[in-house]
């Protein structure tokens, strides 16, 4: 053979290695690109996994052009953190009641196939390996295009989770010259909580009204409190149509329940609600403006659309939602009894991830109390209202009985008055008084000791044999007629006393005398009721002569 000849055949044989390597190596590279959502809720039972309201978002499959080539069918498989709670198009479920997909306004689905993956349809769901399965297209003939789809309405049981989810990809054949470039994507930026605080106050610029009181007589000196709940993080509160990736609302979006505990029956809580963040208020809806014994919960719903004010919620800044109330009674109201009316708040609907209840659709998807439904964990409680003993508490700084000074005390009991229940008057009732003496020593403070009135104690003139004081009767008592009944050592005394009247609106005098060329009048202020004005505040805040 000449050199010519066994040079050629060299070439032919190098041209064959060349061709027969081209088509060993992968012809289309394949890239997963995610579109993921900043955070979400710890509690959800069906999480987004791209970006809320975003309408397509989701994972973006592309698939770079090499070489020409034959490509054979491959399955992209994509793995998620969690179970999938959701389900593709057209997707058979045997779950009582449910249809098709899961939610059937945002299913899972392929959108936007081009090129290479125009052919791409509908994704397979494994249950059992938490997966979206979806079959690469063949093209024994060669192929000669790039291309690229999108995956998008998968959502995920985010109990339980923490921190930032990812989902990883792979193929079930590697001599498909299909070649992964992305193992993993970040679908999930954070999850936290949905609900970050909850507690008396208002949003900027509106009245914090605090906590309402009504006194065991049913008289209302407060009828107005105030709460404002601060979202957890800056995408946590989300209408329905922002809780879907397809434009199109699901059933809930991120709603608030509010649980109101120890209502009395006669007594009604007036609701109304606001919300937004510092640039704009948003559109909310309650489902109940009357809470009532009967009637305890509401729930808090995100209505607007598009931005500004009356939009949807922010998704980039931190919303808040203000309630105020307005507390009202009925004659009957069952409030003679101290105590307290609070709220707590958690997400809504509660419900399951997965279907539990029947064995042929055991772990599936389920569309029971809509889309997307929560784990319970309440926020709270917040006081809202505080049901106080009717009673007037009075302090007198001064007493003593040493020697041939006494001190004399008057209590009246005011509630008789000309203006009656349309003039604003106050409503008469009678009630007893408590001694509580508070005797000083030459060397620091003595031992505290008491005084109740009652049909066997009644020192003094102006009290009623069963030792209350009328409506309209005034009490006159000297220190010395009170010590010798109380439970306080015998012998002199000095120091200072509270008294509570056991109705409203009492008032007093204290006279310090010799009786005969000495007279000493010592102040008896005036206190609201400790238990919701604590004595911790400032003096001049809580004490008076006038309350």
């Amino acid at each position: 053979m000449t050199f010519k000849s066994k040079m050629m055949v060299g070439v032919l044989t190098m041209l064959a290695f060349f061709a027969m390597a081209a088509s060993s190596f992968a012809q289309v590279n394949l890239s997963l690109i995610p579109d993921p959502s900043a955070g979400e809720i710890q509690t959800n039972n069906n999480a987004q996994t791209a970006s809320p309201g975003t309408s397509g978002a989701g994972i973006l499959v592309s698939g770079a052009l090499i070489a020409n080539s034959p490509l054979t069918a491959t399955t992209l498989r994509i793995t998620y953190p969690s179970p999938i709670t959701s389900s593709p198009a057209g997707f058979v479920n045997p779950s009582p009641g449910v249809g098709g997909a899961i939610p059937s306004q945002d299913p899972i689905r392929i959108e936007g196939a081009t090129g290479v993956f125009a052919t791409v349809s509908t994704p397979v769901l494994n249950t059992t390996n938490s997966r979206i399965e979806i079959t690469l297209p063949a093209f024994p003939g060669g192929n000669t295009q790039s291309g690229s789809f999108r995956l998008v309405g998968v959502r995920i049981d985010a109990n339980g989770k923490s921190g930032a989810q990812t989902a990883t990809a792979s193929l079930d054949s590697s001599a498909n010259n299909y070649i992964l470039t992305t193992n993993s994507v970040t679908v999930i930026n954070a999850i936290g909580n949905g609900i970050g605080s909850m507690a008396l106050g208002a949003r900027g610029g509106n009245t914090a009204n605090g906590t309402a009181t009504i006194f065991t007589n049913r008289t209302i000196p407060d009828s107005l409190a105030s709460i404002i709940i601060t979202e957890g993080f800056a995408s946590a509160f989300r209408t329905a149509t922002q809780s879907s990736n397809s434009g199109a609302s699901v059933t809930n979006g991120t709603v608030i329940r509010l649980t109101f505990n120890g209502v009395p029956n006669g007594v009604t809580l007036a609701l109304t609600a606001n919300a937004g963040d510092t640039s704009n208020n948003k559109a909310v809806s309650l489902s109940n403006t009357s809470i009532t014994a009967t009637s305890t919960t509401t729930l808090i719903s995100f209505t607007g659309s598009g931005s500004g004010a009356g939009g949807a919620p922010s998704l980039t800044a931190t919303d808040t939602v203000e309630v105020q109330m307005s507390l009202t009674a009925n004659s009957t109201a069952a409030v003679t009894t101290p105590g307290t009316v609070s709220v707590t708040a958690t997400l809504a609907p509660i419900g399951t991830a997965l279907n539990n209840d029947t064995s042929t659709a055991l772990g599936l998807p389920t569309s029971v109390g809509g889309y997307p439904t929560f784990v319970q964990l309440d926020v709270g409680p917040v006081t809202v209202v505080n049901i106080v003993a009717a009673s007037t508490t009075l302090l007198i700084p001064l007493i003593e009985k040493v020697g041939g000074f006494d001190t004399g005390i008057s209590v009246a009991n005011t509630n008789s008055d000309p203006f009656g229940a349309g003039g604003g008057g106050a409503t008469p009732s009678a009630g007893t008084l408590r001694f509580d003496f508070f005797p000083s020593t030459a060397t620091g403070a003595g031992t505290a000791c008491f005084l109740q009135t009652s049909a066997t104690a009644r020192p003094g003139t102006g009290i009623a044999s069963d030792g209350t004081i009328p409506s309209g009767g005034t009490y006159l008592v000297l220190l010395s007629q009170l010590l010798p009944v109380s439970n306080c050592a015998a012998g002199d005394f000095f120091g200072y006393v509270f008294i509570t009247a056991n109705f409203l609106n009492a008032h007093g005098t204290a006279t310090i005398s010799d009786f005969r060329t000495f007279s000493l009048a010592t102040s008896v202020l005036v206190l609201p009721p400790p238990s919701t004005s604590p004595r911790t505040t400032p003096i001049g805040s809580v004490e008076s002569l006038g309350f």
